[in-house]
């Protein structure tokens, strides 16, 4: 007996191949879905001098902790460590509104600071000390340039051998302005905290269990 050929036949096929993926697995989002779920999390970082009102620095962040904490470069905001009562910082979110932060912690050997913005129970990036596969695919987060929040894929190739600081290797297109942006893998979990380019589709991370320690001692005061 040959097949059944039916429209209602046909109909049941489509449907199960529609449906199917879902329920035998729910499938990873890429760059796009990504993005949207998690740029809420993800702000521009400013110094600005507080006599003229310009920008003097600028950088990445992202949020953390519901408790209003965000992470960045300590290198972002070294100005206002430095002379206090000259600068001032601020984020500037997705939803175009721009809140003070003041610095919480630092860690000048690895590169990092602490804000605090007083934006309590928001959601949070969540910090993994593990680090990828390599070659695994990651995502970097960030505002180059002054331009906009982007996003960038690369692979992840190994902690640096040679480096004087532990630091890891991302092999995708780092600009100025994301330093201090998140690096985070496809479920979403930050391995890593934009640091530097160090040429075409070649940049370092500082790895996240760097600043998880920061956190933890930020958070024990």
């Amino acid at each position: 007996m040959s097949p059944d050929r039916s429209p209602r036949h046909l109909r049941c096929l489509q449907f199960l191949l529609l449906w199917l993926p879902g329920l035998c697995g729910a499938v990873e989002p890429g760059a796009s879905g990504l993005f949207e779920t998690l740029r809420d999390r993800v702000f521009q970082v400013r110094v600005v001098d507080v006599a003229s009102g310009d920008k003097t620095a600028i950088g990445s962040g992202f949020r953390v902790e519901r408790a209003g904490l965000v992470a960045t470069n300590f290198h972002v905001v070294s100005l206002l460590i430095h002379e206090p009562a000259k600068y001032r910082i601020e984020l500037l979110g997705q939803d175009g509104l721009t809140r003070p932060a003041t610095v919480l912690a630092i860690d000048v050997l690895h590169d990092l600071a602490v804000l605090r913005d007083g934006q309590t129970d928001r959601p949070a990036f969540r910090l993994v000390t593990g680090t990828p596969g390599q070659g695994e695919r990651i995502y970097s987060m960030g505002n180059p340039e002054d331009l906009g929040l982007t996003i960038i894929e690369g692979n992840y190739n190994g902690l640096i051998a040679a480096s004087r600081f532990e630091r890891l290797l991302f092999s995708g297109s780092l600009n100025p302005g994301m330093s201090g942006g998140p690096a985070f893998d496809r479920h979403g979990d930050v391995v890593g905290v934009n640091v530097a380019k160090g040429g075409e589709q070649l940049g370092f991370l500082v790895p996240a269990a760097h600043l998880k320690a920061l956190l933890k001692r930020a958070t024990a005061v």
